[in-house]
């Protein structure tokens, strides 16, 4: 009995094992990878090295293309299987994996009184961009000295998982943060160009131009200078403080001395003023670019100013005859010059001689009366021809004395001060002709 039970479990054992080999010939058992990505199937490898060289050439790739270094975003696994008759199928792991994956980078965020703004691939550009930001508005000129810029806002920098489009350019990050947009549009100003039609061109107004370009001290411009087209909004406040030397003109006084030697409508520049020149140096704060306050810190007179010096006349009889003429009268005084200005086009043909009525009127020079009569305007008066083109006129006289075609002498008397015609107080108009044309008597006398 024992016999037979020995004999069928050997016979059992040899059915098995000819069974498993038979079957190992057929399907050769093995294990391979599955790869997962968020624990979702996306096929299998045949072992770890090909799993990892299909992400490392997808990251290579993918870096190239960005020139960031990079990681998945999402969580991708291989897990080892034993298989009866395994089964790979890299191309389409690769593929799956493609579709599926996408990437995310170390980037380095600039923050601003905690609001984010963007990032950047490395802490180093970071740095630099916020260094362009605060030397923005440095002034790049000799007689400018940097004290201190920073920017006045709370900023920190620190590292973030973004994603690769995420990451900003240097310049394109400077840009932003100082105009608000990613693109400053300007214009670079021409022969002939005025902020008038630049502004038209641009459809905005001269004010908003004015005011994108604080710069600006006049509406002079200059072919080649850059302007700014849109106002800047920007994200940080730039604290800039600077030492500027300045020239400065320092005005000069006018004085003003009076002299009989000319007549009181006269006058003469005996000094010329000139402005003097100090050098200044200050000490000036801006916010953005725009002068926010100032102190002077040195002064140095480097010429000082001279005064001005006016001499005007106060002379309103003459002292002596410089020609052919005497003076008409004994007394009185001049109220009113030749050439002032009367109104609606006229001026003035001869002096006035403020003088009581009654006050004799002498001919200035010998001659023949041509005129003895009363006139609308001028009253009663004389008019006496001396001969060589020259005559003279008397008016606005209380009484005339001489006839027409009379001959006079010189210092004769011929009429007396009065108020007559077109007068608002007793005294004469005494004008001088040549060829008919009235000249300024006072040519004939000395102040």
């Amino acid at each position: 009995m024992k016999k037979k039970i020995w004999l069928g479990c050997l016979i059992l054992f040899l059915l098995m094992l000819a069974t498993g080999s038979a079957a190992y010939a057929l399907y050769q058992p093995g294990f391979v990878y599955r790869v997962y990505i968020d624990g979702k199937d996306v096929g299998t490898v045949a072992n770890l090295s090909e799993y990892t060289n299909i992400l490392e050439e997808m990251l290579r790739k993918e870096e190239a293309q960005v020139g960031l270094s990079l990681k998945f975003s999402q969580d991708i696994s291989a897990k080892r299987e034993l298989h009866l008759k395994p089964e790979t199928d890299q191309s389409q792991v690769r593929a799956a994996l493609a579709a599926r994956a996408s990437y995310s980078t170390l980037g380095w965020a600039i923050v601003v009184d905690q609001e984010p703004l963007l990032c950047i691939a490395t802490e180093g550009q970071a740095q630099e961009v916020l260094e362009q930001v605060s030397n923005c508005f440095v002034h790049d000129a000799s007689n400018y000295t940097l004290v201190s810029t920073e920017i006045a806002d709370p900023v920190e920098i620190y590292p973030e998982e973004v994603l690769p489009e995420e990451i900003w350019e240097v310049e394109a990050a400077v840009d932003y943060i100082l105009q608000g947009r990613e693109k400053t549009e300007t214009y670079v100003v021409a022969k002939g160009d005025s902020l008038w039609s630049i502004s038209r061109s641009a459809n905005i107004s001269q004010t908003e131009l004015k005011k994108a370009n604080p710069s600006l001290s006049s509406n002079v411009l200059k072919t080649g200078q850059v302007l700014n087209l849109v106002v800047a909004e920007p994200k940080v406040n730039v604290q800039t403080v600077e030492q500027v030397k300045a020239y400065e003109s320092i005005g000069y006084s006018t004085s003003t001395r009076y002299t009989a030697k000319r007549w009181y409508y006269q006058s003469t520049v005996v000094t010329k003023g000139i402005p003097g020149k100090k050098a200044v140096t200050y000490e000036v704060e801006y916010l953005n670019g725009i002068e926010t306050g100032r102190k002077a810190l040195h002064t140095k007179v480097e010429s000082n100013p001279v005064t001005k010096v006016i001499e005007r006349g106060t002379s309103k009889w003459p002292s002596a005859a410089s020609g052919r003429f005497r003076w008409p009268l004994n007394t009185g005084r001049i109220t009113d010059r030749f050439g002032s200005y009367r109104g609606r086009g006229h001026t003035h043909g001869g002096v006035d001689i403020g003088a009581g009525g009654g006050t004799p009127i002498y001919a200035a020079a010998s001659g023949t009366v041509v005129i003895s009569q009363y006139g609308p305007s001028y009253g009663n008066y004389v008019k006496i021809d001396h001969g060589n083109g020259y005559a003279t006129l008397y008016a606005h006289a209380s009484s005339r004395l001489v006839n027409v075609g009379q001959w006079v002498s010189k210092g004769q008397i011929i009429a007396r001060v009065g108020t007559t015609g077109n007068s608002t107080g007793n005294h004469l108009h005494f004008e001088v002709q040549r060829n008919g044309t009235r000249i300024n008597p006072l040519q004939f006398f000395k102040p």
